[in-house]
């Protein structure tokens, strides 16, 4: 056989061999390369995205402290946040509005890394729901070399502070008797005793209805509704939740805790559902629990009950070791009755000798006669507080904040009144213990502002009673709060917020005094309050001004608060998310849970609890420094 030229041939296909084992390794390097080169762009286009989700969640909540600290109002009386109305992200009055519900944030801006040099851009937009003026969504875009990722978050933003709720109620043993009649529109906040879990604090059994509206134009109304400015005589959305951080809630009989056509935000007891006991209610039947969200006590950073002797972190009191510390300094005109002996405390130098006599039993009796403790402040305004009688009614004018110490107080007759501080049409009446004495308010008249003078709650006078305060009269307008208990009697009305450390509408501890039962569907249901203290009014100053500027936390509540149902920010479309909503999904992470922060994308300078509790840092505007 022939063998010329073999070796060509074999040497040629050994080459041919090599060269296709190159060009393949060659090939396959290649693709790994492409392959990694699309894995880093989609990972890069991924954390701008990210970085722009963070980036502007900040500047959001950053931008809500700025607009709540400058008292900046929302869309309307309702469940609104100023931002409702637009951005001002230059903070300099020019407000950018939303055009059809949608508002460019950030357009090709350039993520950079460690050394200066672009990875990535991206896109936000925020998006605002129609009917929901909480309820806001952020969409981010990010690029790199061709690669496209995106995410977003949903999340409502709300206060959840004191006057935000028709009952802010802290650990006595009479919330659990929150039943029978009693009509409440607007949510109920209630501490409950952290040593003791198990304590049922609110057992509705009657016909105790929470609702998430209300209607003052109704005819029942007519006589008073003139009182309340006209924008706010009708609200069909207060944001009405139910949240208990200690203790238990069972709910039976007739009782209505929100609606099927008009469900409350959530009910968030204590453990969550081991402590509720209770129906949900059905499409067309309005008994048990209507709710959009249930499970645990859903607050990282939960507003504690206020109380005299602690600090308050605001402006107003900064200055001032306590609450107490602060209304004692603050106020125009201050009484002390120490040891049988009525004097003044400030200002100094004043003649009001016939006021004092009136305060010389221990109780300011406010009756048929009149009652003139004024006086000319410096600056030629009037200061103090006047009381006159005539045609069967009282007037009572307020000019600037009072302290009575060691005195009761008493307003037997149905009463206007005027408020006045400043310019400002408001001013708080404090009534305070002193050594064991004083410290009560019993209102035994309608306590109503003038009309004429200025419409609630606009116009309002806060009340802040040490001890116990109790309401015989058939209406009162205006924010309360009570150190001890907060009674009233059946058949009437309260328009504003109560903060009370027990709360009593019941026949509770074997008094008779308080609400019998009946039937909420009655012309003259037993008991009802409105929160009609609107959530966009300005409450920086004035009438509680102190305990409000404690109060400015912006409390998100995507995903925080619905830490048991699957939070917005894990689904892709708003459908999905409120599916997610309205389904629940198991136990969520806990907002201090390592997993946290991935639900919650936190920004890098915050952690989870304080992103949660809405503490940014001071450089920021922290809510809890600065508010």
């Amino acid at each position: 056989m022939n063998t010329k030229g073999i070796a060509l041939v074999a040497t040629l296909a050994l080459m041919v061999v090599i060269a296709l084992l190159v060009f393949g390794t060659f090939f396959t390097t290649q693709i790994e390369l492409w392959t990694t080169r699309n894995d880093t762009t989609s990972v890069q286009a991924f954390y701008a995205a990210e970085a722009g989700l963070q980036k502007y969640k900040a500047v959001l909540f950053q931008q809500y402290v700025w607009r709540e600290q400058r008292g900046q109002g929302g869309g309307g009386p309702g469940c609104f946040t100023p931002l409702v109305t637009g951005l001002d992200l230059d903070r300099n009055g020019t407000l950018i509005p939303f055009t059809n519900n949608q508002l460019v944030l950030a357009e090709d801006e350039a993520v950079m890394d460690a050394f200066g040099n672009p990875v990535g851009r991206y896109r936000v937009v925020l998006y605002k729901d129609a009917q929901d003026g909480q309820l806001f969504t952020l969409v981010s875009q990010g690029t790199s070399s061709g690669a496209k990722a995106t995410v977003q978050a949903t999340f409502r933003i709300s206060n959840t502070g004191y006057l935000e709720q028709a009952i802010f109620a802290g650990t006595g043993q009479a919330n659990k008797w929150l039943n029978g009649g009693a009509t409440i529109r607007g949510g109920i906040y209630v501490v409950g005793s952290p040593s003791d879990p198990d304590q049922t604090v609110i057992k509705a059994n009657g016909n105790f209805a929470l609702y998430n509206w209300y209607n003052l134009n109704d005819n029942d109304y007519s006589g008073i509704a003139s009182r309340v400015e006209s924008g706010y005589r009708e609200v069909r959305d207060l944001c009405a939740s139910l949240r208990v951080q200690y203790g238990k809630i069972s709910v039976g009989g007739s009782t209505e805790i929100g609606e099927p056509t008009n469900k409350v935000k959530g009910v968030f007891v204590g453990r969550g559902a081991q402590d509720i006991t209770g129906d949900v209610c059905q499409d067309q039947d309005k008994k048990g629990v209507c709710t959009e969200a249930m499970g645990g006590f859903d607050l990282s950073n939960p507003p504690p009950f206020p109380t005299l002797d602690a600090k308050l972190d605001s402006d107003a009191c900064s200055a001032y070791p306590t609450w107490r510390n602060c209304l004692q300094n603050r106020a125009a005109l201050r009484i002390q009755r120490l040891e049988n002996r009525v004097s003044i405390a400030t200002p100094l130098g004043v003649n009001l000798d016939s006021c004092l006599q009136a305060l010389q039993s221990g109780t300011l009796t406010l009756d048929n006669k009149d009652v003139n403790c004024t006086f000319i402040r410096p600056d030629g305004s009037r200061g103090g507080f006047k009381y006159t009688y005539e045609d069967g009614k009282g007037l009572l004018q307020v000019f600037g904040d009072v302290v009575l110490e060691g005195l009761n107080l008493v307003l037997n007759q149905p009463t206007d009144y005027q408020a006045s501080s400043g310019s400002a049409k408001s001013a708080t009446f404090a009534v305070l213990a002193k050594d064991g004495a004083g410290g009560n308010l019993d209102i035994n008249g309608s306590l109503l502002p003038d009309a004429s003078f200025g419409s609630f709650p606009g116009h309002a006078l806060g009340l802040v009673v040490e001890k116990n305060l109790y309401q015989r009269g058939q209406y009162v307008m205006a924010p309360l709060y009570a150190g001890g208990t907060f009674r009233v009697v059946q058949d009437k009305v309260l328009f504003g917020s109560v903060i009370a450390n027990e709360f009593c509408t019941t026949s509770a501890g074997g008094q008779n005094t308080g609400n019998q039962g009946g039937n909420k569907n009655n012309k003259n249901p037993p008991f009802r309050i409105f929160n009609a203290y609107p959530l966009d009014k300005p409450k920086e100053k004035g009438a509680l001004g102190e305990l409000w500027k404690n109060t400015r936390r912006p409390l998100p509540s995507y995903p925080c608060p619905w830490r048991n149902w699957s939070p917005c920010s894990r689904h892709g479309s708003k459908p999905a998310c409120q599916k997610g909503r309205e389904n629940p999904a198991g136990p969520g992470p806990s907002p201090t849970s390592a997993s946290f922060s991935s639900t919650w994308s936190a920004p890098s300078w915050a952690s989870p609890a304080n992103a949660c509790a809405g503490n940014w840092p001071a450089t920021l505007g922290s809510a809890s420094a600065s508010v």
